[in-house]
This record gives C-alpha cells, structure tokens and sequence, in this order.
C-alpha cells in the first residue's frame, strides 16, 4: 500500500545521526526512514535534491498574553495570528507562560489552553506562572490537567515583582522550598522553571547607570546586571531542588560564569537542564549598540558580551547547556520607541521565525557544532524535558511527521518582510545568513513553503504528555 508522502533524496536528522535516504508519511506520522531504494511508493514524493531534513523545533520559552495589552483576548490573538511565524521559522510546536496574576492557577491554565485551541498555527504547551503561595497548593491540580511546567519569576523583587502579582520579596527561597516539596509530594512528573537573576544589586546599579548619562545603552545595561547575577540563584535554587528531588530548569541563560555553575552543579549531580536563548548566541551588547537597537534589544538578563556568547556556545558543544527558546513577546515597536530606555518595557519581540536561520548559519557555518546536537538543542531535549519525545522532536517510526527542511545552500536576508504574524520591527534587519528553512510540516502537513504559509488555516493543537517528563 502505497504511502501519503515520501521525502526522498534528503539528509536526514536522526536522533543517532545524519543519513542520507528518505522518509514515509502515512497520516500525521512518519512510518519509514531509510535508504531511497527501501521506502516505498507514495501518492506524492518531493525529491529534496540533497537539502536537510531536522525535526521540527520546540520553541520552550514563549509569552503569550503579554503584548500591547495583557488579558485573554490578547493572548488569544497571539495565538491566532503569531504562530503563524513559527511555522516560518520551521517552530512546529511551542510552550507558552498562562497570564500573569494571582488568580486559581489551574483556572489560568485552563484560560491559556482555550486561547490556543482553533487558533494556533502550531502545537502547544502552557507553563504556568507561579506567583503566590495558594498558586503552589495548586500545582498539584495542574498537573492532573496536564501541566508539566511552572514557571518562578525569582529575579523580581520590589515594584517589579508586585506588577506581576507577587509579594514584594518576590519568590524567596523559603517559598520556592514550599513549591518545591509541594511539586515532590504530588507523585507526578511535574518541574520548576526559573528566572535566575539577582534583583537587589541589579537595582543599584540600574539607578546608578541611569544617572551617568550613558549613550551606549545595551551595554550599560549589561553592567547593570552583575555577571553573577544569574549563578547566586541558579546555586541557590538548585540546592533546594536537588534536596527535594525536583529537576531545575534555569531559562534563559546570558553569562558565562552561569554555564560554568550549571557545569558544576551537574559534575555533583543535580539533575538541572540548562536553557539559554537565540538571541544571547547571536551578538552582543556592543553589536547592538553600534546598530543603534536601543530599547528594542532591552531584555531582563541583558544581552552580554563576546565571552558570554563564546561560552553559552561551548556550553552547547559539551552539553551543559541543552535547550534554546527565544522568550519572544508579541509588544509592538510603540513600546520600544518611545520615553527613557530605561523606562520602557524589558522584553524582545517574536525571535521564532529566525531562529533556525541566525543559528544555522552560527552553529553549522562558524562553529563547528553537528546537526545532530543543533537538532537535540533546538528540539529533541526540550520535547523530553516535557515528556512528549519521542513524539515531539525526533524523526523516528512512530514519531508525528513534524519537519523543517534547511537548504543548507540558501542565502537569506533577515528582516521584517519575512514575518507572517503582527510584529512590527525585526532585531536582524539586514542581517544575512547561509542556510534557510524552506518547507515545514506538522504532522504530516506541508504548513509552510518558500517563505509563504502554504496550509489554508491553523490546526494547532495541544500536545497530550506521552513519557514522563524530563527525559526519566
């Protein structure tokens, strides 16, 4: 019986490396990968003429809801019209935060799902954010519902921690321990996320650098967080962890000296998965600032320096590090471009459709990483950090047939034309790299071809878990 579809002629992806072949699709999922020769007829085959095939990325760290304004409808919007540029970027599923307050949490949870479902253009997963102690009794709940994730805004303290609905100390250790025991008591595979950056000292300094009067403001603004900051908490909240058996996941890594605690606190064991992000692995605050990015590249932990960029990508190399989001927001440019840089929103816009293009290009044509640890950082470790692998982020039998395939060959030129969504300015404007995505498919779907959305509407939908979690 002949297959749906055969991509044939292609380099592969497997989780146990690169082979040259084809693969089978028969509804959503992929039923044969192998040598040409060996697959099989199909109703339809595309010859790939050598480009490659990985699996489609899980994009971990994504925050719906928050955009121009906060609420339901916002977040509904996100999902309607910005995932259709994950499915530029070859993003065929993502995890984005609930809404921010101090509401039951699994009502927020269930408030997120309902916001994707007959929206989305790719599938999904919802971390909760976790702000209050009646929230962290209610983990157990959520986890029933099938949330993995929380999420601990532990770098936000004072003025900014009451913005999103916590107490003025923010989440301190004696209440992580709680969410932690509490998370250790439930019985299910459930792990918390942080946000690892000293608040206190960072507080100082932005007021003191605020004063100077400086014109190089993403660089200033690096300064204004220690490169410490992250290691006092990651050290901190790990300990707390491992004592209770709780597996960390710190986000967003920017600094050196946090890859080197996470390498250390993994030599003694702990069981803590390292995330650092894009646009952290692709310039620098200098960079930037000779671009005049200004307000547009403010993100909490900042973008650093060339040593920081050189050791989260060794980081990747050895493994400490092992996942890569982008924590894209949905603010338009007014909130960027207007008022004191020092005023306006932390945050950067959507990263997703240039992801796999800026570290494509990084990884693959300047530094020497593999396709198979670029796929594993970009997919397969974030999908079994949340217990959907080997359904989500490998190509295996069995595996939904969720594909992105690279022209390892094609030069692109970033920018906001490329966009699909509502984002109105683009960090990499001119900005050109070697290696483009340029078909994508979920489940067995061709989604998006030659940088246009080619499928008539979105059918995203959520992931249901499938192993336990965090790669157990």
């Amino acid at each position: 019986m002949a297959h749906d579809l055969v991509l044939k002629n292609g380099l592969i992806v497997t989780p146990s490396g690169p082979i040259n072949g084809a693969l089978a699709i028969v509804g959503e999922r992929i039923v044969g990968v192998g040598a040409d020769e060996t697959i099989g007829a199909a109703h339809r085959e595309i010859d790939l003429r050598g480009k490659i095939v990985m699996p489609g990325l899980f994009d971990p760290h994504v925050h719906f809801g928050i955009s121009d304004t906060f609420g339901d409808d916002a977040m509904a919007t996100d999902f309607q019209y910005d995932t259709r540029d994950c499915l530029m970027g070859g993003v065929t599923t993502i995890a984005t935060t609930t809404l921010i307050g101090r509401e039951p949490l699994p009502e927020l949870f269930s408030r997120a799902m309902k916001c994707g479902q007959a929206r989305s253009w790719c599938d999904f997963k919802v971390t909760c954010v976790v702000n209050t102690l009646d929230q962290v009794r209610q983990i157990p709940a959520v986890a029933k519902q099938g949330g993995v994730s929380h999420k601990f805004f532990t770098g936000y303290a004072g003025e900014q921690a009451e913005a999103f609905g916590m107490s003025r100390e923010g989440i301190s250790p004696g209440f992580f321990y709680e969410a932690c025991r509490t998370i250790a008591a439930s019985g299910r595979p459930v792990f918390p996320m942080i946000h690892a950056e000293d608040p206190f000292v960072r507080g100082i300094l932005v007021d003191e650098l605020r004063r100077s009067g400086r014109r190089d403001y993403l660089t200033a603004w690096a300064e204004s967080s220690p490169e410490w900051a992250e290691s006092v908490q990651i050290y901190t909240y790990g300990a707390i962890a491992n004592q209770l058996g709780c597996p960390l996941y710190p986000v967003h890594i920017s600094a050196a000296q946090s890859v080197d605690t996470i390498a250390t606190l993994k030599a003694q064991g702990f069981p803590i998965v390292g995330e650092t992000i894009a646009y952290f692995l692709s310039t620098t605050a200098s960079e930037m600032d000779a671009k005049g990015a200004g307000a547009k590249g403010k993100i909490q932990p900042p973008i650093r320096f060339d040593k920081d960029r050189d050791r989260l990508w060794r980081g990747i190399k050895e493994g400490t590090l092992s996942v890569v989001g982008t924590d894209s927001l949905t603010y338009s440019a007014r909130f960027k471009e207007s008022g004191d840089f020092w005023d306006c929103r932390v945050g950067i816009n959507m990263q997703v459709p240039d992801t796999l293009a800026l570290l494509f290009d990084e990884a693959i044509n300047r530094r020497g990483v593999d396709l198979v640890t670029l796929a594993r950082v970009l997919s397969e470790n974030a999908a079994r950090m949340y217990g959907i692998f080997p359904r989500k982020g490998a190509i295996a039998l069995g595996s939904d047939a969720d594909l992105v395939i690279v022209d390892q060959e094609k030069e692109l030129t970033l920018g906001r034309q490329r966009y699909r969504g509502r984002t109105d300015y683009s960090l990499w404007e001119g900005r050109k790299v070697k290696g483009s995505p340029v078909m994508t498919f979920l489940r067995g779907n061709l989604v998006m071809e030659d940088g246009e959305i080619v499928a008539d509407k979105g059918f995203g939908r959520p992931v249901e878990q499938t192993m336990k979690p965090h790669g157990g």
